[in-house]
This record gives C-alpha cells, structure tokens and sequence, in this order.
C-alpha cells in the first residue's frame, strides 16, 4: 500500500498512526504530498488531490474515516470495532471529536496566512469553539465516555490535540482542563503517536 501524506496534517497523521496501531507499517509507504501544487504526486490517483490518500492496488481511498476503516478491515493487529458496530452515544461524540479537529485545523491555516491577509474574525470564531469543545470533552473524560486507542475518534482527538499544542494554539489548556490533559498523555507516549509527530 501507499500513503500520501503531509506532516502537518492532522487527518493525515490519523492515518499514519492507524497504520502503525493495525500493525500494517511493514506492508506501506508513506510519500509526502505537495497539497494545493500543480506537482502534487496525489494528482496521479485522485481529482481531489489532499491528504491522506490511500492507495492499494487498483482502490483509491481519500476521506481520513474511510481509510481508516479500511486499514481496520486489513488490522494484523487485535480487532478493531467498525462504524456500523457503534452506539448513537459514540456516533455523536465522534462527531463533536471531528468538528473539534476541524476548528484546529482552519484556526492553523488561518495563522499560517501573513498577518495583513489573516482574518481576527475566523480566528476568534476558532478560539471560541475550541473553549467549547475542551469543555465538552473534558467532560465526557470525567463520565469516563472517552475510548482508548485504536478507536477512530480516540486517535482524532490525540491528533487535534496534538496540533493544538504543537502551534501552541490554547498555552493553558492543560491548565483548565486537567482530566483531558492526562487522557492525551496517556495516548501520547505510544510509539505511532511518537512517530507522527507533527513538524
């Protein structure tokens, strides 16, 4: 198999940690991704051309949630539950875990922009829902809802807390938000979080 991906990006290192967590690391080459370049090697095997994109044989997978199901389906490793397995309770908190990434990721684009060209008003929306969401996920640590690695929306949410820190978007929120903060570092010392780093 091959793996397009960037280092900066949290949907990508989602599927590389998977790749490490299912025990296919051996079996896949991860190739970096030039995104929004005209020399985008993704170009070659997808129209849309972003990050991570799966390859293997004739099947091209590019959203994050399909292509880690579908290293789920091919797991050397313990079983790994499916989405058609999950609780509505699960089901939406996965997606409260992935509009918390989403936010991340736009807020770090965002500041990626030079300073004349950077809107204060996506940021400020940014800031607010990331409160929101370490609110809401702090939490579901203390009613104990938060899965454990290789769950879809445990590594999601170690990778969006993972960029957080890393751009050093919320410098107190480990501060504010302790039970949440000892739930990430649990997960952050396993070795495909170590090996995903975001540079």
């Amino acid at each position: 198999m091959k793996l397009f991906y960037s280092p900066g990006s949290p949907y990508a290192r989602i599927a590389r940690i998977m790749i490490r967590e299912s025990g296919l690391a051996a079996e896949t080459i991860e190739v970096l991704a030039a995104n929004r370049r005209p020399d985008n090697p993704v170009l070659e095997y997808s129209a849309v051309g972003r990050v991570p994109t799966l390859i293997d044989g004739d099947l091209t997978i590019t959203e994050v949630r399909h292509v880690y199901d579908y290293l789920a389906s091919k797991s050397r490793s313990a079983p790994i539950p499916h989405p058609e397995y999950l609780t509505w309770r699960e089901i939406c908190q996965e997606g409260q875990i992935l509009g918390f990434l989403e936010g991340i990721a736009s807020w770090v684009r965002e500041n990626r922009r030079e300073l004349h060209l950077r809107s204060d008003f996506l940021v400020r929306v940014e800031t607010e829902r990331s409160k929101r969401c370490l609110a809401y996920l702090e939490s579901e640590v203390d009613k104990k809802r938060l899965p454990d690695f290789p769950v879809f929306r445990s590594i999601a949410l170690a990778a969006g807390l993972g960029l957080m820190e890393f751009q050093q978007l919320k410098p107190d929120w480990r501060a504010i938000h302790p039970a949440l903060a000892a739930w990430y570092d649990r997960h952050g010392n396993r070795a495909s979080m170590q090996d995903t780093l975001p540079t």
